[in-house]
């Protein structure tokens, strides 16, 4: 594998690391981003904070790195899939992450990361 794909699976390890350990720590904040449909939100919070802990600790392994990134692109696009899905409330928004604007934002960002990890599983 290429440095850049080297820097790119260690950059986008931390983040996801970092983001799955908050899911952990503080799930009440990433509860109001399961939408309200979804059964079991506090568990799905928990268990989405725990596979992007362990797909970030696969992104750092050389052997299983392929393998995590290319779980970390149908993660990512299912978070997508997810944030547009609030597209269908904006009108009763109070922060601006969940304005038009910030949920659009969100999918385009998520997207941003699915290309990461596409980049980082074609080596």
């Amino acid at each position: 594998m290429s440095l850049a794909v080297t820097i790119v699976a260690w950059l986008l390890a931390a983040f996801v690391i970092v983001v799955g350990v908050a899911h952990l720590v503080t799930p009440a904040k990433v509860e109001p981003l399961v939408p309200e449909w979804w059964p079991a939100k506090r568990a799905t919070v928990y268990a989405s904070g725990v596979a992007e802990v362990v797909i970030g600790i696969g992104l750092l392994v050389p052997a299983t790195r392929t393998w995590a990134a290319a779980v970390a692109v149908l993660m990512f696009l299912a978070y997508t899939l997810v944030h547009l899905d609030d597209l269908r409330h904006t009108s009763h928004a109070t922060r601006a992450s969940d304005t038009t604007g910030g949920v659009i934002t969100r999918g385009v960002v998520n997207l941003a990361y699915a290309g990461l990890a596409l980049f980082v599983c074609l080596g």
